[in-house]
């Protein structure tokens, strides 16, 4: 549960320590560094190089995957709590990155998948978040920037990589409650194309079979109705006992 999700987060953070430990060749010294990065000088061309390849490519993966997939995965996590909704997430994402670019800040966002991985982990309120940001100026402040990516860079990849594996089921997860045959053919063409394609190919081909379910009169949950899908039965001795 809880408990044992914040035990299992904490035990394979301590393993990936020790792996940078044995590592690096000395530890880092610690001391009071300035938090704040040099802010380049640009011109008009940097930001039109800037604006075709990072920042329009970019725009599918942060509108789908840190805003309308993490506001959908908040209410599936959380149904009786009052979740963000789109409107706000974008917003939040938006003025916390104009605010913070002029002192060099690099460009981030919301996420499904840390979410996701954090409430699999044991995560359940926003102080999780808060004390999550605290060691991270803490860190920065300590270490310093080289020091800091050193370390990161010697974090071993396979704790990195169960990390990772184990939000990424639990993000899967919240796909079991798609119902129909037409709702699975639009989850799977956008799952594969994904890993091939990209995000914004993705989406475009999940929109596409979903349009063309639509035009042909097709309700994306009509197979369970008529009785031509019949979702997995649950074994009773699965369920949960009242109380």
């Amino acid at each position: 549960d809880g408990a044992a999700g914040i035990a299992a987060s904490l035990v394979l953070f301590a393993l990936g320590c020790a792996g940078v430990a044995r590592a690096l060749p000395a530890p880092p010294s610690l001391g009071l560094h300035s938090p704040l990065a040099p802010v380049p000088t640009v011109d008009a061309a940097d930001w039109w190089h800037a604006l075709v390849r990072a920042a329009l490519p970019q725009l599918p993966v942060t509108l789908l995957n840190a805003v309308v997939a993490t506001a959908k995965l908040a209410e599936d996590l959380y149904p009786r709590r009052d979740t963000p909704s789109v409107d706000a997430i974008a917003l939040s994402v938006g003025l916390s990155n104009l605010s913070t670019a002029a002192v060099g800040h690099f460009p981030s966002c919301h996420g499904c998948g840390g979410l996701a991985g954090q409430h699999q982990f044991g995560a359940r309120t926003g102080s999780s978040m808060a004390l999550l940001g605290l060691c991270k100026m803490g860190l920065a402040v300590a270490l310093g920037p080289a020091p800091l990516l050193r370390a990161f860079a010697a974090f071993p990849p396979a704790v990195l990589g169960v990390l990772l594996a184990v939000g990424g089921v639990e993000l899967a997860a919240c796909a079991r409650d798609v119902r129909g045959r037409c709702g699975f053919v639009i989850m799977l063409s956008g799952a594969g194309s994904v890993l091939r394609l990209g995000t914004g190919a993705a989406f475009l081909i999940s929109c596409t079979a979903a349009a063309v379910f639509r035009l042909a009169g097709r309700s994306l949950d009509e197979e369970d109705e008529a009785g031509g899908y019949e979702p997995a039965a649950t074994d009773p001795a699965n369920e949960p006992e009242d109380g």
